[in-house]
């Protein structure tokens, strides 16, 4: 295989992970040459875009991509995650995820409060510019650009969240230059099992470095993850006549060489291609592990929707939050065209 060859595979597959685009994805390899196409980040990098990864919030309601992500650009020690603005029809992602990530300490007298802080613990804001957000974790090099508003609304953002900690009784600690004895003592006194989770956050890290993967290479109208123990379940949903396309995106998850270091097994799978009884729901459930009984896996549900399902509120909702009609007319195509009609 030739080098060009080569480089525009690498190119090819970056493109699929982060959603900016193939010729984007060359130039950036041709300027670092050797890079790898998604880069794996280091211990504490992981460490912080698990964070991110499991406090976005894209997945609790529908945004214009699944998860709420546009678009990622991953490099050795640095991640810019480009968000949706519109959580559901009326919330807003970036204001959701701030909130949800930045760390506060209670300081009410509920005694059934303030025993661990909100937010994640260690996550710090380094400073808002025309890039985006960028958040740091203290005591490391660690660093995530979260983008998509501008940096006026941004700092609004921050401003109110702000503001609003009094009326809770909540402390802000986003700003402090090192770990608060709050926050120590919190991640000391479970000591062995946030050590466990950080040496499982290159997981949660691949996976959001790859989260372009649920729009490129698949169509699911609805995405939904969470945390399962040290790894993550997953629920993919689909249109009747939409393919769920699993084969594609697990050979892309576990690339062997690109991808993560993970083995798949397919534990069952009834995606017929025919309606031959009449159009049941189908179901396909997928393991993605580290093998040798690791701890820490993925378990990937794929479900496609019985034939004459009615899909109006989840499209309502799509159109709402601002999804691509290019995206409507591939992941809900039956509903899309009754629409446009």
């Amino acid at each position: 295989m030739s080098h060009g060859d080569l480089l525009t595979q690498k190119a090819r597959y970056r493109a699929r992970c982060t959603g900016i685009g193939h010729q984007t994805g060359l130039q950036h390899l041709q300027a670092l040459q050797g890079q790898e196409p998604v880069p794996a980040a280091s211990h504490d990098q992981a460490r912080l875009e698990a964070a991110v990864f499991e406090r976005l919030g894209g997945t609790i309601d529908y945004c214009a991509h699944p998860a709420g992500v546009a678009r990622v650009h991953p490099s050795a020690d640095h991640l810019v995650v480009e968000i949706d603005p519109k959580l559901g029809p009326e919330h807003s992602l970036p204001e959701h995820c701030l909130q949800a990530l930045l760390p506060t300490q209670y300081t009410g007298s509920d005694e059934d409060e303030g025993r661990e802080p909100g937010g994640i613990a260690g996550v710090r804001i380094l400073g808002v510019d025309a890039a985006g957000l960028h958040l740091g974790l203290a005591g490391t090099n660690a660093r995530v650009t979260i983008a998509g508003p501008g940096p006026k609304q941004w700092r609004a953002i921050v401003t109110q969240h702000r503001a609003s900690c009094p009326e809770r009784d909540l402390l802000p600690l986003w700003d402090e230059p090192t770990m608060t004895p709050f926050e120590s003592a919190y991640l000391t006194a479970d000591l062995t099992w946030w050590e466990e989770q950080a040496d499982h956050a290159w997981v949660a890290s691949g996976l959001l470095r790859r989260i372009a993967l649920f729009h490129t290479v698949t169509k699911p109208y609805s995405l939904k993850y969470w945390p399962h123990g040290l790894g993550w379940k997953f629920e993919l949903r689909y249109e009747h006549d939409v393919p769920m396309d699993h084969e594609a995106l697990i050979a892309h998850l576990t690339h062997p060489v690109w991808g993560m270091p993970l083995q798949a097994t397919r534990e069952h799978c009834v995606c017929k291609p025919c309606d031959c009884d009449k159009g049941a729901e189908r179901n396909c459930w997928y393991t993605l592990d580290m093998g040798e009984g690791r701890r820490g896996e993925i378990g990937i549900h794929f479900r496609r929707a019985r034939a004459g399902r009615e899909t109006d509120h989840e499209y309502e909702r799509l159109v709402a939050a601002g999804a691509d009609p290019k995206w409507l007319a591939q992941s809900l195509p039956s509903h899309h065209k009754r629409s446009a009609a």
